[in-house]
């Protein structure tokens, strides 16, 4: 596994384990949904692990995640912004097909 976690993403989200007293949380990695270019990804705080997870810990970062996920989830990019457009954290998968326009949702 190996999902990479950008210093700034782990400053940032170090920031949010202490400011809502969850330092003993892992984040989680999941699939918030399907598009022309695969799957998106989102992150949440979690303290639970099923039996059906996998956990790791990368950087000082847990992370938490389906079992099924892993082989799709092994290149992702974990980043935290902070410019004009906004601020906050984002996955990217650089194998991702990028889309070539013409489906519903690709702007």
């Amino acid at each position: 596994m190996m999902i990479t976690i950008t210093d700034e993403a782990i400053t940032a989200l170090n920031g949010v384990l202490e400011e809502q007293n969850k330092k003993d949380h892992y984040l989680r990695v999941f699939i918030a949904g399907l598009g022309c270019s695969g799957p998106s990804y989102g992150l949440s705080l979690d303290n639970e692990v099923s039996k059906d997870d996998k956990t790791t810990e990368i950087k000082g970062v847990k992370f938490v995640y389906e079992n099924e996920l892993e082989k799709t989830i092994e290149n992702l990019i974990i980043d935290y912004i902070d410019n004009e457009m906004g601020t906050g954290f984002i996955v990217e998968d650089p194998t991702a097909m990028q889309c070539g326009g013409g489906c519903a949702g690709c702007h």
